[in-house]
């Protein structure tokens, strides 16, 4: 029997305690009187907590990266504590007609219109935006901008219910710390969506580069240094930025991307892929276009792990390995393993062979599957000890969920394996 130790994800307990505060809080307010319209008040209350919740794990500053290990943990909790409130909501006003059915479905029907009442209208408006804004964001494929666009739209739910829950003559009205619990997050909402969408470029620092070179690595990939104008970031290796560019052939949207480089001077230096409208207009960058920084940002580091290292990287995952090699020191011991489908993906050959004779204590081997088949942990891990090796895995989802799993089975501990998220943030 394979006995795998599992940790609870970093984050989890005070996301627990925030989602169960007022739950509890009104639970003990009120006499259980257990029935269909209590259990849609319970849900409405966890409802409207969790909507709050996700709008702040969304936020991106400093201090989420203290709480979640990393801002990609955040978001995979924004996601999930997103839909949750989601569904709570939804069955929230379905509990509530219960009673209404019991008289008659057209009381059932007239329940359910924005009709009549200004709080119910507010709070019908609030879960009609939301339902889309979850249906377009996660569930329709949209270019990037247009998907952050529509994302936005959250706000304007969040506060339409927001009024709703201060609105509504009920429990929560007769219950002053609950009341007060709601105004805060009302408070909270409001000041998230204020900072990331009305005061962004106020509050949110950005660093001025300009473009010093370009290189079209080939059809595929767009190969770009940036020169600090000032004083440039600090950037620990494996750390991403978000990236906006200046240009008349390149949309100025903001968009995330590992760093790929870092150089004395200050120059960081990014290789992409060209996945969509707006990394396909890339080659159209010249040099002295401008550029703005945020970040940098994650604690994908080779310094989360011991000294003896197997680095598995897939695709355009490989670029945050490139500046954990470029800054290996002498007594670390460590494996760079990357998986590509064939020779047309390997968009940083030059680097691995540069690489390979700066390192000495680098192993460096490129993986086609092609040729070779998929990549297996065991083939990876060829030459280390599973127990003691630290991984670090960083590729597309559906080759690192299989990679996690056969660690796991070799008896790799869940400790020793460090993942970066290869999805886009928001």
């Amino acid at each position: 029997m394979i006995l795998v130790t599992m940790t609870l994800p970093k984050g989890l307990v005070p996301v627990s305690i925030f989602l169960a505060f007022p739950t509890i809080l009104w639970l003990f307010a009120e006499s259980p009187v257990m029935s269909m319209a209590y259990i849609g008040k319970i849900l409405g209350v966890f409802g409207f907590t969790a909507f709050t919740l996700a709008l702040m794990l969304a936020i991106r500053i400093p201090v989420q990266e203290k709480i979640f290990g990393d801002l990609g943990m955040s978001y995979t909790f924004h996601q999930k504590v997103g839909t949750v409130a989601l569904i709570a909501l939804l069955l929230h006003p379905l509990f509530l007609s219960w009673t209404y059915f019991q008289f008659s479905t057209e009381s059932a029907v007239l329940f359910f219109l924005p009709i009549g009442d200004l709080a119910k209208t507010l709070g019908i408006v609030s879960l009609v935006i939301m339902t889309l804004c979850i249906i377009f964001t996660y569930y329709v494929h949209l270019p990037y901008h247009i998907w952050k666009k529509v994302h936005r739209y959250l706000g304007l739910a969040f506060l339409l219910g927001a009024l709703h829950s201060l609105f509504i003559l009920g429990d929560i009205q007769s219950i002053p710390l609950l009341k007060l619990v709601f105004f805060i997050f009302l408070v909270l909402g409001v000041g998230v969506i204020a900072y990331r969408v009305l005061f962004n470029k106020v509050f949110v620092h950005r660093t001025p580069y300009v473009v010093s070179s370009i290189r079209v690595v080939n059809d595929k990939f767009v190969d770009v240094t940036l020169a600090p104008k000032t004083k440039g970031i600090s950037m620990k290796p494996g750390q991403f930025a978000y990236v906006t560019y200046m240009s008349n052939g390149v949309k100025a949207e903001e968009h995330p991307f590992s760093i790929a480089g870092a150089r004395p001077d200050g120059s960081i230096r990014f290789v992409t892929k060209k996945l969509g409208d707006f990394t396909n207009t890339l080659p159209n960058l010249r040099i002295g276009d401008e550029a703005m920084i945020e970040g940098p940002y994650g604690s994908f580091t080779y310094g989360s792990g011991g000294k003896t290292q197997c680095w598995i990287a897939g695709g355009i995952g490989i670029t945050p390995f490139l500046t954990f090699a470029e800054s290996l020191p002498d007594d670390y011991d460590a494996k760079l393993v990357y998986a590509i489908s064939d020779a047309t993906e390997n968009a940083v050959a030059n680097d691995l062979v540069t690489l390979a004779k700066a390192k000495p204590n680098l192993d460096v081997v490129t993986w086609n599957s092609k040729e070779r088949g998929f990549l297996t942990a065991t083939s990876a891990l060829e030459g280390f000890d599973a127990g003691s090796v630290d991984v670090f895995l960083c590729g597309p989802p559906g080759m690192v969920k299989a990679l996690r799993n056969q660690l796991f089975a070799l008896n790799v501990p869940h400790h020793h394996i460090h993942q970066e998220k290869f999805t886009m943030l928001p």
